[in-house]
């Protein structure tokens, strides 16, 4: 675990420090990657006076954007798990997130989780669960699975800078990883269509409800885009996807 987890920061900090890395997390890069920031903006219902905080940030160059568009005053709370070139709150490791009990009202975390173990995953989605204000929203965007073995070794490889393993989940895995920490709802949504890299993506949208509610359970999807085998669905992603 210890050696997994050095292994994982000194990726991640060797690829923060290169030029590709400079470039891939700049706000212009990231707005090609994720074009859709007003989507963002409005499934996090992000507003002026709210707290917002991005994990795994790079740069931070995104989630400065991301909080603009939501025409807010306060700059994000950005925290990695490295130090990297731009501003930067805080480093930490996902399962133990410096932030108080019920103090973010949105939270973000994009193309970042693919180097955690499942272990290390359910535990940061426990965090996520416990820094969410009653009524608060997270947003996990990543890289989803595609069938095609070629593809997905090659896919792999392109994803490989600056992580020392790379796990690509589909819906129903992360789905399943961050069941039973708390969230009041589990949604797929989709932030598409995606053309730079064109991979198909899996977004996920952990709520708490301001009420006790009996949380959403997502249901098993055929669905493309990491949800299923095989089959249509109305989730709207890509078209190669698996578990």
């Amino acid at each position: 675990m210890i050696r997994r987890r050095k292994s994982a920061i000194a990726a991640r900090a060797a690829f923060a420090a290169s030029p590709w890395g400079r470039l891939i997390d700049s706000q212009a890069a990231m707005a090609a990657i994720t074009p859709r920031v007003g989507r963002v903006v409005e499934l996090l219902d992000l507003a002026p006076g709210k707290r917002y905080v991005d994990i795994g940030c790079g740069t931070a160059a995104f989630a400065h954007l991301v909080a603009a568009r939501a025409g807010m005053d306060e700059a994000p709370v950005t925290l990695d798990i490295t130090p990297g070139p731009g501003p930067l709150d805080a480093v930490a490791w996902p399962e133990k997130l410096p932030l108080r009990d019920g103090s973010v009202d949105a939270l973000t975390c994009f193309y970042f989780v693919r180097r955690f173990d499942d272990d290390v995953l359910h535990n940061f989605g426990r965090e996520l669960s416990r820094v969410l204000a009653p009524g608060g929203a997270g947003l996990v965007l990543e890289v989803a699975p595609v069938k095609s073995e070629r593809l997905e070794r090659w896919h792999r490889k392109l994803l490989s800078p600056g992580t020392a393993e790379v796990d690509l989940r589909g819906w129903g895995r992360l789905a399943a990883s961050f069941t039973e920490c708390g969230f009041d709802a589990i949604d797929l949504v989709n932030l598409g269509p995606f053309v730079l890299p064109p991979i198909p993506r899996v977004g996920v949208l952990l709520q708490r409800s301001p009420a006790n509610l009996s949380p959403h359970i997502p249901e098993a999807c055929d669905g493309h885009g990491g949800c299923g085998e095989g089959g249509d669905c109305d989730h709207g992603h890509g078209s190669n996807g698996r578990d």
